[in-house]
């Protein structure tokens, strides 16, 4: 990495005279959340994952669901891994976040 940095710093033209501004980074050292999950939720008693949770585990579709929700399910089931009886949702990093529910968050 160095190497290249170094050839590429040979191949500009830099005026010595321009101040040169450095790179403002800024570290986060508070968790980030996927998901914001309300009481409302869960009016039918079920976590917010359950269908995610029923279809990965056994391949069933909600009871009234239509063609386009049954794709819009199984798209969604490719980012959730089972272990167990828990429930992750694999992130862009490959990183399991667990599926939690209102009582567990």
């Amino acid at each position: 990495m160095a190497d290249a940095l170094a050839t590429l710093a040979s191949m500009i033209n830099v005026n010595k005279q321009e101040d040169v501004k450095p790179i403002q980074m800024s570290i986060y050292e508070v968790p980030a959340h996927c998901y914001n999950i309300n009481d409302e939720e869960e009016k039918d008693g079920y976590p917010w994952y359950h269908d995610i949770l029923r279809y990965v585990k056994n391949r069933e579709y909600p009871g009234q669901a239509t063609e386009n929700e049954k794709r819009t399910l199984r798209r969604l089931a490719n980012d959730y891994v089972l272990n167990g009886e828990i429930l992750y949702r694999r992130g862009k990093d490959q990183v399991l976040l667990r599926c939690v529910d209102v009582v567990e968050a």
